[in-house]
């Protein structure tokens, strides 16, 4: 299902990029670069194997608990062509997002261990990818975004440190990798807000993300999080997306 979706997503790229058709009114920068963003945005997911994980080490059976779910951070990129016909409009574009999330979890003192160790640990789930939008102008300066896709390429990297009084600066610190980037896609809509029209607007944008990740592995010795018995994934299902960003334009 997923590959079909990406296979269609760039057949449409490479159709659009090619098709010349005579009415056409084209936009700034349609035969170059258009402009550039930048804003900020949150993406949601749903992350069971690494928080199950996490709590077990950690001991975390009462009180506070690890619970990794939205990452948050900025998103810049290049809208590489923005061509405008009579009644609607396309955008092709080219990103890079941050997006990261840390989690503190101390244990509270007991008569077994006077000085329980904390964990701290930092899910980054930085991407890049490519996207495509289709719209049609709404209302004054007002433009609907009917439909907006995203192909994303995640390189997630989790950081565990494990911090205890006593060990002084011999704290405990692991890096966790994927093998390879993890492909996954957006679709959702969103609204233009035209404050200076082909120069300077406003975006918002709500998308809906699908994006699994079954496991990272430790940079050092090898094992997996989550461990292969546990049945579950590092990562089941991606979440909702959302980004406002200003865009600036750059006439051709």
């Amino acid at each position: 299902m997923k590959q079909s979706l990406i296979k269609y997503f760039l057949v449409v790229l490479t159709l659009i990029s090619f098709s010349q058709v005579s009415s056409q009114t084209c936009g700034f920068g349609c035969l170059g670069l258009s402009g550039v963003y930048g804003g900020y945005s949150l993406q949601q997911y749903k992350a069971d194997g690494l928080n199950n994980y996490l709590n077990i080490i950690s001991n975390s059976t009462h009180g506070s608990q690890f619970d990794f779910n939205e990452g948050r951070g900025f998103k810049v990129g290049i809208n590489l062509v923005r061509a405008d016909y009579p009644n609607f409009f396309f955008t092709f574009k080219g990103y890079y997002q941050f997006l990261y999330e840390t989690q503190i979890v101390g244990n509270e003192l007991d008569l077994v261990d006077s000085f329980p160790p904390t964990y701290e640990a930092k899910l980054e789930m930085n991407n890049w990818g490519i996207g495509l939008d289709l719209g049609i102008p709404l209302l004054g300066f007002i433009d609907w975004k009917i439909v907006e896709g995203e192909l994303k390429f995640f390189s997630p990297k989790l950081e565990i440190r494990v911090v205890n009084p006593l060990w002084n600066s011999d704290n405990l610190e692991n890096t966790y990798t994927p093998d390879k980037v993890k492909m996954g896609f957006s679709v959702g809509s969103g609204l233009i807000f035209n404050i200076i029209e082909d120069y300077v607007s406003l975006e918002a944008t709500g998308m809906y993300t699908f994006v699994e990740i079954d496991y990272l592995t430790n940079d050092l010795d090898g094992s997996k999080i989550p461990t292969e018995d546990s049945g579950s994934k590092f990562i089941s299902r991606g979440g909702l997306q959302a980004f406002i960003q200003l865009n600036v334009g750059i006439p051709f």
